[in-house]
């Protein structure tokens, strides 16, 4: 089943992450604290993201297990995420950084192919690693936890055992010895190995709150006893967390900053849903399905503005600004979504899938099953 609200809670990361990022406009300008007070906490997008992510990996692969659907689970999670990634990379290279020049240089040539491969470029620079493309911080975290769960996944029954055991170890264990643990997401411990950094940050508890906020939704026996209640803890755990991001409380990314009164937002919404209906506008909702481009292309797509603006005597950096920023990035997310979410990493995901279906084919239905599954499916 499609859950609306989820859909609904993506696009509104995504749009409070778009005009995070819109702020930029203003800088230098009278308005730049007005701005920075507005929209800097639009920022816990970010947060909501990796939640939601936790949330869904579960919600999707509740009946999963196997070396067959880790397979499929880690097969198309690659192709919607990796391919789109690459494109608006090499465009951002060839756009805000002019070009060619970039790989004039091996240092350069280095930091691309780390950013490629989503590892740490700048340690000292947590939880954002200096990464070629500035917002690919977040992909690289994501795209390691769904490592982590797939292969997870390859244990079948124990793979909450497996996944717990490993979350301890990169998040606990390794970091008391490195001067951890912490819940600090721009800590700085003491590993040679690059990616360890990544592995060991605090912001990956996270997904980790997600990933049992789902097992929560799952459980039938924990809902609300009445609608009263349910309304009760959606309106006053939204509202709690706007006032600990626009007065300044949570500050900043992870489970210690805006984190944790989201990952209470997500729970009492997750568990208001089995008892109340919540309703998300469908224009919300497209966003929703759209939040992965617009979340990749809408940087740069205000690189672009502002380069145009310019060279029109335009630029005003004003409000307008902010709004065209906003404008434009409906627009592009849709041709992203066409083009390289549902094109090329369309593509990618049925040639990744036959070749799974080659290595681990399917186990044959049984003859009742079948006639079964063909009279659900009659119209």
């Amino acid at each position: 089943m499609k859950l609306d609200w989820v859909q609904g809670l993506r696009g509104i990361a995504v749009l409070l992450v778009v005009l995070t990022h819109g702020r930029f406009f203003l800088d230098g300008t009278p308005d730049e604290g007005l701005a920075t007070a507005l929209f800097l906490p639009g920022a816990m997008g970010v947060d909501l993201f990796f939640l939601v992510s936790g949330f869904i990996m579960v919600y999707t692969t509740r009946d999963a297990g196997g070396p067959r659907d880790a397979a499929l689970f880690a097969v198309k999670r690659f192709a919607r995420i990796w391919p789109a990634y690459v494109v608006v990379t090499l465009a951002w290279i060839f756009i805000k950084r002019d070009g060619l020049w970039f790989f004039d240089d091996p240092e350069r040539l280095q930091a691309l192919f780390r950013s490629l491969t989503m590892r740490p470029v700048t340690l000292q620079d947590a939880p954002f690693f200096g990464l070629v493309f500035p917002l690919a911080w977040t992909l690289a975290f994501e795209m390691y936890f769904y490592l982590v769960f797939g292969i997870s996944m390859l244990a079948g029954r124990l793979r909450w055992l497996v996944l717990a055991s490993w979350l301890a170890v990169t998040l606990v264990v390794l970091p008391m010895t490195a001067g951890g643990p912490t819940l600090d997401v721009r800590q700085y411990l003491m590993f040679d190995t690059p990616y360890l950094h990544l592995m060991t940050n605090p912001i990956i508890w996270e997904f980790v709150a997600g990933m049992a906020i789902g097992l929560l939704y799952l459980n039938p026996s924990i809902r609300f006893p009445n609608a009263a209640l349910a309304w009760q803890a959606v309106f006053c755990s939204t509202g709690f967390v706007l006032w600990w991001g626009w007065s300044g409380a949570g500050g900043f990314h992870g489970p210690a900053g805006w984190g944790w009164p989201l990952a209470l937002m997500l729970l009492a919404l997750a568990i208001a849903s089995k008892t109340v209906k919540l309703r998300m506008p469908h224009s919300l909702q497209w966003v929703g399905n759209v939040s992965y481009s617009m979340y990749l292309t809408h940087f740069l797509g205000q690189v672009v503005l502002t380069r145009w603006l310019d060279q029109h005597y335009l630029h005003t950096r004003s409000w307008n600004e902010v709004y065209l920023a906003l404008l434009l990035a409906i627009p592009l997310a849709s041709a992203s979504h066409w083009l390289l979410e549902r094109g090329l990493g369309g593509w990618t995901r049925r040639k990744l899938v036959l070749l799974v279906d080659r290595v681990l084919p399917a186990p044959p239905v049984p003859e009742g099953q079948e006639v079964i599954k063909m009279a659900k499916v009659a119209p």
